[in-house]
């Protein structure tokens, strides 16, 4: 092992770049053309489409800066639009294009692939534990 993995935290921090390494190779190999970073967003919307910026940068836990990036990115390959809220001539909901809900399956068996690759050899009590781990140090940092 290398000896820096005596750092919890950087251990973690290894740990992630390689999850997100590998997340992309598993995009790219399935043709979906996003990054991780856009299949969060695609995640969270998938789970309640139709949100405004500040919301949908709440339930993406993204700042507003990061989050008006990937958005952009995310329009120019139609996988969402933005429609404006009547009545208010600033504001906008996102919604997902019918590009995007048709490669919603796709989308979750990257996530789950990964997962699975990602756990193997986990028993159901270690799975537990680790996402209690993750929350706890989420929660507090």
């Amino acid at each position: 092992m290398l000896e820096i993995f005596d750092s919890v935290c950087i251990l973690l921090a290894k740990a992630e770049q390689k999850h997100f390494q590998f997340t992309k190779k598993m995009l790219d190999e399935r043709r979906l053309g996003i990054t991780p970073g856009q299949m969060i967003v695609l995640y969270t919307l998938y789970k309640k489409d139709g949100a405004s910026i500040t919301d949908l940068s709440k339930r993406c836990y993204l700042d507003n800066s990061t989050l008006t990036g990937l958005m952009d990115r995310l329009e120019r390959l139609q996988l969402v639009s933005r429609v404006d809220v009547p009545g208010d001539r600033r504001a906008f909901s996102i919604f997902l294009t019918p590009q995007a809900l048709a490669m919603r399956e796709q989308v979750f068996a990257v996530m789950d692939k990964v997962a699975e690759i990602m756990l193997e050899g986990c028993s159901e009590q270690e799975i537990a534990a680790f996402e209690k781990m993750l929350r706890n140090i989420f929660a507090k940092l």
